[in-house]
């Protein structure tokens, strides 16, 4: 059994904080449309009544970056686990501790509201767009197919539509992001300073990290969604408000349809206004295999493996067998009594058996 000597460091604007010492940290990063955030705790080394930046009446909104290596290793070298900006911080002098909360760069995205129309843009264009009204990069990789695709006046409208009935959908800049990656079945997330738009993977792809936790489980907990297994079908509904005319298409996974099939697989509609007939076989396909990836569900507790990260893949005993799923979530808990400890879930979002 290897024995590995892990060592934290936290930069703050890029550098470390003499008067800082990590105590422990919580970090959830997740597929799930929403930011990575961490939870930080400190203990405070006395500088003698030296000005303290987080003592100030407005302290700066640093960039935190925490990072972790095995010291025990042939090339120890820096791995990220966390990099965004402070949220929040609180200071309890007497005991001398202080805890902070950040979210990574996506939260500029969704601290946006949308102020402007967007006739005339493509999808990628949006995204560009909204990365730098954000003050982000962008690394946007749409399908070919979905690149140029015009998001104009009729989507506008009937975006907008959506908006003020509902109050509650496309109200920012990651809820109209969001929309456009989903619907070209890309993961959107931020990578760093970037807004990162790319195309689904699977675990056979090239450059994939799929890592082998096989015998290096503490636990495991299997959970089978019984209605989903029975199968699943979903129904694409579209209207034209200008032409009066409707599409509907019924997918199974295997096969459209028009009419809905026979059998005991729940149906899950979804309505989308000014969509083609393939444009909502593409959809239809992108959603099924979003609900179905939920008919499977492994939740395991590793010792901390420093790079495990959403959209990753990774090897685990399920049952009798062996499957390769896609790591939804990663909730990394790492303290001076505790150690290093994560909690993953995957599901199975084109891994392999």
């Amino acid at each position: 059994m290897s024995v590995r000597k892990l060592e934290v460091q936290v930069l703050f604007d890029g550098q470390v904080d003499p008067v800082l010492a990590l105590l422990q940290f919580e970090i959830d990063a997740n597929r799930y449309e929403a930011c990575d955030v961490a939870s930080l705790r400190f203990a405070v080394r006395d500088q003698a009544q030296q000005a303290l930046w987080f003592e100030t009446e407005q302290p700066a909104r640093k960039w935190v970056i925490l990072q972790m290596r095995d010291t025990q290793s042939v090339l120890p070298s820096w791995t990220t686990l966390f990099e965004g900006r402070i949220d929040h911080i609180e200071y309890a002098a007497e005991h001398a501790v202080l805890e902070m909360e950040c979210r990574d760069a996506l939260a500029a995205l969704m601290d946006l509201r949308i102020q402007d129309a967007w006739l005339n843009h493509t999808q990628q264009e949006l995204l560009e767009i909204m990365a730098q009204a954000a003050g982000l990069d962008a690394a946007i990789a749409l399908p070919s197919d979905q690149a140029t695709l015009m998001a104009g006046q009729f989507w506008q409208i009937e975006h907008k539509r959506g908006a003020l009935m509902g109050q509650h959908r496309f109200q920012t800049a990651a809820d109209l992001a969001f929309t456009i990656a989903r619907d070209s079945f890309c993961d959107l997330y931020a990578s760093g300073t970037s807004l990162v738009c790319q195309p689904l993977g699977a675990s056979s792809d090239r450059g994939v990290q799929v890592t082998d936790m096989r015998n290096a489980v503490l636990e495991t907990s299997v959970a089978r969604d019984l209605q989903l297994l029975s199968g699943v079908v979903v129904h694409m509904a579209s209207w034209d408000s200008r032409q009066r005319s409707t599409t509907q298409i019924y997918y199974d996974g295997v096969s459209f349809s028009q009419d809905a099939p026979s059998g005991n697989a729940s149906i899950h509609t979804f309505r989308v206004p000014g969509r083609r007939l393939d444009e909502l076989q593409r959809l239809a396909r992108g959603k099924h295999a979003r609900i179905a990836a939920h008919a499977l569900s492994v939740r395991i507790r590793i010792p901390g493996v420093p790079g495990i990260a959403p959209r990753n893949y990774m090897t685990v005993v399920t049952g009798n067998g062996e499957k390769t799923l896609g790591i939804d979530q990663v909730i990394s808990r790492f303290s001076v009594e505790q150690g290093f400890v994560q909690q993953v879930v995957l599901r199975d979002r084109g891994g392999g058996t």
